[in-house]
């Protein structure tokens, strides 16, 4: 783990542009992360801007300033590019001119930019981390729409306080960022209460394409590019699907394939219960991020794709069998 003030000092001096990039297909960690920074940065008499390369999401646009989120690329140099809850400036997916760059993350591995990169894996979010960040250089100057994005990635990255990546710690954060103005019930019906009747007809079509493998232990879906097209949706509306094969009693990993073809690609999310690392098999697939949410890209036909995956999979599992007798 790498302490935070490095990035402390490096934002304190820089006086150039600075650039807070969210990665591509934006999540409430990478927005609530970029959008937490800007707006204290602003405070701060900073010149600084959000980007992504995609538009604000329907679910995240409820966070405080998203508007302010700028489309990438833009033409401008930064003097500092900040990367924030992403494995590399790769997973912008979007050409970014920088003098310095650097990355605020809590996935193991990926691209290394220097000492100012500031990386936990143990954290529970990139936004538990950029909290940190803003202690160290002035707690006072968090208000309540900085909170509010902190919390929101909080949340969502731990399931609303579900996942195995809660600990006491996690709920001291919670505690603290709702006593600086967080509303964590808005925070929730914002994000999980507003969807429309062509988000459930897509999660009807998608639900259709349900599949087991390794006798139950692995479940998976497809999302079509026509799924889309049939029911009015964006790409976006596909976040957390692989929820659904991964609530299966009995589960181990869960997967979703989802049809990319303006990149030539299938995107692949995983997910894991537990007993199995799936950042280990999104790497062996050229991707990554955490042990049990994981992803990557995957070029080719259909059929080829999932076979590569499902192959991957099954080498998790051994992996995991093996282990687990060693």
């Amino acid at each position: 783990m790498q302490e935070c003030i490095p990035i402390v000092e490096l934002l304190k001096e820089e006086t150039g542009p600075i650039l807070i990039a969210s990665h591509e297909n934006p999540d409430a960690d990478t927005l609530g992360s970029a959008l937490a920074l800007y707006l204290f940065l602003k405070k701060k008499g900073k010149k600084v801007f959000v980007g992504c390369k995609d538009s604000v999401p329907h679910f995240l646009d409820f966070l405080p300033e998203s508007q302010e989120v700028i489309k990438l690329p833009i033409e401008e140099v930064f003097g500092l590019a900040l990367v924030v809850d992403a494995s590399g400036f790769s997973r912008v997916n979007a050409p970014i001119r920088a003098f310095k760059r650097a990355r605020i993350d809590h996935h193991i591995g990926g691209e290394f930019y220097g000492e100012y990169d500031y990386i936990d894996p143990e954290a529970p979010s990139t936004t538990a981390l950029v909290y940190k960040l803003l202690c160290a250089w002035d707690r006072s100057a968090i208000d309540e729409d900085i909170a509010e994005n902190l919390y929101a990635g909080l949340a969502t990255d731990t399931g609303f306080f579900k996942y195995s990546n809660t600990t006491a710690e996690t709920f001291e954060l919670a505690k603290e960022l709702v006593e600086l103005g967080a509303k964590p019930h808005w925070t929730y019906i914002n994000f999980a209460e507003r969807e429309s009747i062509n988000k459930l007809r897509l999660i009807s079509k998608v639900l259709e394409t349900l599949s087991l493998e390794e006798e139950g232990l692995v479940a998976g879906i497809t999302i079509f590019d026509r799924f889309f097209k049939e029911t009015g949706c964006q790409y976006a509306d596909s976040e957390g699907l692989v929820n659904y094969p991964r609530s299966l009693e009995g589960v181990e990993v869960a997967y979703a394939l989802i049809e990319k073809p303006e990149e030539g690609v299938w995107k692949v999310s995983l997910r894991s219960k537990g007993k199995v690392d799936v950042a280990k098999i999104a790497e062996s697939l050229g991707g990554g991020g955490h042990k049990y949410a994981s992803g990557c890209k995957i070029k080719g036909s259909y059929e080829d794709v999932k076979k590569r995956l499902l192959t991957a999979i099954r080498e998790g599992l051994i992996e995991k069998v093996v282990s687990q007798g060693a």
